[in-house]
C-alpha cells in the first residue's frame, strides 16, 4: 500500500510541476515531424523516436526532479520517514514508465509495430532502466549542470548503438540483445523471434541497476544537508 502511494505522490509532483505538458509538447513535435516523412523511413523515425524520447525522458527528467526535492527538502523528510530506499526508487520509475508507456503507443501508431502489447512493454522496461540511470547520477549532482554532464555517458552508449542498429547494423545478431537499447527496438518492433533474449537483457539489467540505485539512494540517505546523519 505505501508503495502505491509513493507512486501516486511521484505521479501529482510531476503534475505540479509541468512534466505532463512537456510530455505533451513533445508529443505534439513529433508528430508535426512524422508527418513529413512516409513508408519506411517514417517507420524507422518513429521506433528511434519511441526510444528515445518516452522511454529515455525519465533519465531526463529524472535529474530535474531529484534536484528538486532537494531544493525543497523533500528529501530530508524522506531520510526520516517510513519511505524505504526501494520504494523512492519505484515511486520514481513506475510514475515515470507509466506516462512513457501511453506518449510511446500514441507515436507507434504513427509508424508501426507488429504488437502493440510487445511495444508497450519494451517502452514501460526501457524507462525503468533510464529511471534508474537518472537516479544513479541524480543522487550524486547538486545542479542540473553536473547531471547533465554525468547523464552524457548514458546517453552516448544507450542511443548511437541503437540507432544504428535500428537502420539494420547487425538486426538478426542475438549478441546485440546484451544492449538494452536494442533489446527494446526488438520489443518495439513486436518480433517474437528474439523474445525471450530480449526480455532477460532487460530484466538482468534492471535488476543490476536497481542494486546499484538503491546504494546510491541509501547514501543520500545519510548525506541529507551535506553531513552525515
Amino acid at each position: 500500500m505505501r508503495k502505491i502511494s509513493v507512486i501516486k505522490g511521484d505521479i501529482v509532483f510531476q503534475w505540479k510541476y509541468g512534466f505532463y505538458f512537456l510530455y505533451a509538447l513533445v508529443l505534439l513535435v513529433y508528430m508535426i515531424i512524422f508527418s513529413f516523412f512516409e513508408g519506411n523511413v517514417r517507420n524507422i523515425i518513429v521506433s528511434c523516436c519511441v526510444y528515445s524520447d518516452p522511454a529515455a525522458m525519465g533519465m531526463f527528467f529524472m535529474g530535474a526532479l531529484i534536484l528538486l526535492e532537494k531544493s525543497q527538502h523533500i528529501t530530508a523528510s524522506l531520510a526520516i520517514s517510513p519511505v524505504t530506499p526501494e520504494d523512492y526508487i519505484l515511486g520514481k520509475s513506475v510514475s515515470f514508465a507509466i506516462i512513457s508507456v501511453i506518449v510511446g503507443v500514441l507515436l507507434i501508431v504513427q509508424g508501426h509495430t507488429d504488437s502493440i502489447l510487445l511495444c508497450m512493454t519494451g517502452v514501460f522496461l526501457s524507462s525503468v532502466i533510464f529511471s534508474l540511470c537518472g537516479v544513479i547520477v541524480g543522487t550524486k549532482v547538486s545542479n542540473l549542470n553536473q547531471y547533465i554532464i554525468g547523464t552524457l555517458p548514458f546517453e552516448l552508449i544507450g542511443f548511437a548503438p541503437v540507432i544504428a542498429y535500428r537502420i539494420g547494423f547487425m538486426w538478426d545478431e542475438p549478441l546485440m540483445l546484451i544492449h538494452p537499447g536494442c533489446a527494446t527496438m526488438q520489443l518495439v518492433e513486436g518480433r517474437t523471434d528474439m523474445l525471450a533474449g530480449s526480455l532477460v537483457s532487460l530484466l538482468v539489467w534492471i535488476v543490476i541497476l536497481f542494486i546499484i540505485a538503491d546504494k546510491c539512494v541509501r547514501k543520500m540517505y545519510r548525506l541529507v544537508g551535506g553531513v552525515k546523519l
